[in-house]
């Protein structure tokens, strides 16, 4: 007897227990029966896509403008302290990846918080700019003036939101037009009377990824995984069918593994690595039993995908992924006495 189920992986694992059941709760001791269904059924579909990018959703840093930016070497109590200004400041570089494979990126929903504090024993007068451009531009994809006073030892959070940013891989924050505001009363400097600056970006909406040309990259992803069959299968022989769909205009080297619940591999699906050239289909059947008999055991699915972008392939938006899908179509062999 033979079954031709078709179904989502959910449905799948259910099919599979259900024959396990089914044969155990049918047969009785004094009935042999040997029997064989054919499960097809996904078990994992995904894609892989510029989202992949984990630097890209932390882009943050912390700048200080330090009390002899400000006072010189000025230091201990003054009886009275001139307004003074106006300064400004071009600040460390920001990464958005510190291994330098990103050229740009284009992004949209950008929200940015500013957090300065004022450890300053004066106040800072309003009409400060924060100003973020890129290397090698001289104008600012994002700007914002203070329009208010901050007080010693005040802290302030500025937001900024704007449709659309194009952000290098480096870019600069710069301070400029900072006053003070006179101060009659005595006023005490130390060296920790600075203003602290915090950057921070709301993970935005990347809507495509510029990479350097020449450099080697890698989508990558792992998903929890379970094939269903149960342990008390008796023997489990057929193919996995894997699906490749490449969106991108970019060629691939893909490694798909089967990973225990240690992330350690069990099996290793393409050996050697499968190249997907751009824009291009691939349906790969493999009936390595050393392969299906790892099924049982897999815990996690580990996708990578490396690619090395040329200089007339190497931007990915948004709407090219990669998607991937694996099919079981297996023969149980069920025992039932």
């Amino acid at each position: 007897m033979k079954f031709l189920i078709f179904s989502k992986k959910n449905s799948a694992v259910w099919s599979i227990g259900f024959l396990l059941t089914l044969a155990s709760c049918t047969f009785n001791n004094d009935v042999n029966v040997d029997w064989q269904p054919r499960i097809v059924a996904p078990l994992v579909n995904g894609e892989l896509g510029v989202f992949q990018q984990p630097d890209i959703q932390d882009i943050s840093d912390v700048f200080t403008i330090s009390a002899s930016d400000v006072f010189g070497t000025q230091r201990g109590t003054v009886p009275s302290l001139p307004a003074l200004g106006a300064f400004n400041y071009v600040l460390n570089p920001t990464k958005i990846s510190n291994n330098d494979i990103i050229d740009e990126i284009g992004v949209s929903n950008v929200r940015i918080t500013i957090n300065l504090r004022n450890n300053m024993p004066v106040t800072m007068a309003s009409g400060a700019v924060v100003a973020l451009t890129n290397s090698g531009e001289t104008t600012p994809f994002v700007q914002q003036t203070i329009d208010r006073t901050v007080a010693p030892g005040e802290s302030i959070a500025v937001n900024i939101e704007q449709s659309t940013a194009v952000i290098k891989n480096t870019f600069i924050a710069s301070l400029s037009n900072l006053n003070t505001l006179a101060s009659t009363s005595s006023v005490t400097i130390t060296d920790n009377s600075q203003i602290e600056l915090r950057l921070q970006f709301d993970p935005p909406t990347v809507d495509y990824i510029q990479f350097v040309a020449g450099t080697t990259n890698t989508f990558e992803t792992t998903v929890d995984f379970d094939s269903g069959l149960d342990q008390n299968t008796d023997e489990v022989s057929g193919n996995l069918v894997v699906g490749l769909e490449n969106q991108v205009p970019i060629d691939f080297l893909m490694a798909i593994n089967l990973l225990d619940a240690s992330d350690n591999i069990i099996s290793t699906i393409f050996n050697p690595t499968l190249n997907l050239t751009a824009n291009q289909n691939a349906t790969e059947t493999l009936n390595s039993q050393t392969i299906i008999n790892s099924l049982k055991n897999a815990k996690k699915l580990q996708i990578v995908a490396t690619f090395s972008p040329t200089v007339q392939n190497r931007r990915i938006d948004n709407t090219a992924k990669l998607k991937y899908n694996l099919v079981a179509d297996l023969k149980l062999k069920i025992k039932g006495n």
